[in-house]
C-alpha cells in the first residue's frame, strides 16, 4: 500500500494521478514558448536584410546566405512544434512535462543561432 486511497493507488491497468500544477505550469510554459518562438519568427523575416551588406566590391555566399535564412526562420518553429507534440504525450501519459517546453524553447533558440551564424558566415567578412 502507497498510503494513498484505493481510488489513487497505481497498480496493473491503472494510471498515475496527474499532478495538476505540472500540468498548469506546463500549459503556462507551452503557451508562452509559443508566443516568444511567434516573435522570434517575425524578427527572423528582417534577416533578409543582411544581403544590404552585399554591395559591390564584397563577396558574399548567396547560397550560405539562403540556407542560414531558411534555418533562421523555419527551423525554430519546428523544434518548438516537436516540443508541443511531446508535452501532450507526456501530459496524457501521466508524466512530468514541465521541463519539455523549457528544453524546447532553448532548443529552437540554438537553432536560430546556428542559422543566424550561417548568415554572418556568408558575409565573408
Amino acid at each position: 500500500m502507497s498510503g494513498y486511497p484505493p481510488a489513487f493507488e497505481v497498480g496493473p491497468g491503472r494510471a498515475a494521478p496527474s499532478r495538476v500544477g505540472d500540468v498548469v505550469v506546463a500549459v503556462v510554459l507551452l503557451v508562452l514558448g509559443a508566443i516568444g518562438i511567434a516573435m522570434l519568427a517575425f524578427v527572423s523575416l528582417f534577416l533578409a536584410m543582411v544581403s544590404d551588406g552585399c554591395g559591390s566590391g564584397t563577396d558574399c555566399d548567396f547560397s550560405l546566405m539562403g540556407v542560414g535564412y531558411f534555418i533562421a526562420l523555419l527551423a525554430p518553429p519546428l523544434v518548438y512544434l516537436a516540443a508541443i507534440v511531446w508535452t501532450i504525450v507526456r501530459l496524457t501519459r501521466r508524466r512530468r512535462s514541465w521541463w519539455v517546453p523549457v528544453v524546447g524553447a532553448l532548443a529552437a533558440l540554438a537553432v536560430w543561432g546556428a542559422g543566424y551564424g550561417l548568415l554572418m558566415a556568408s558575409l565573408n567578412r
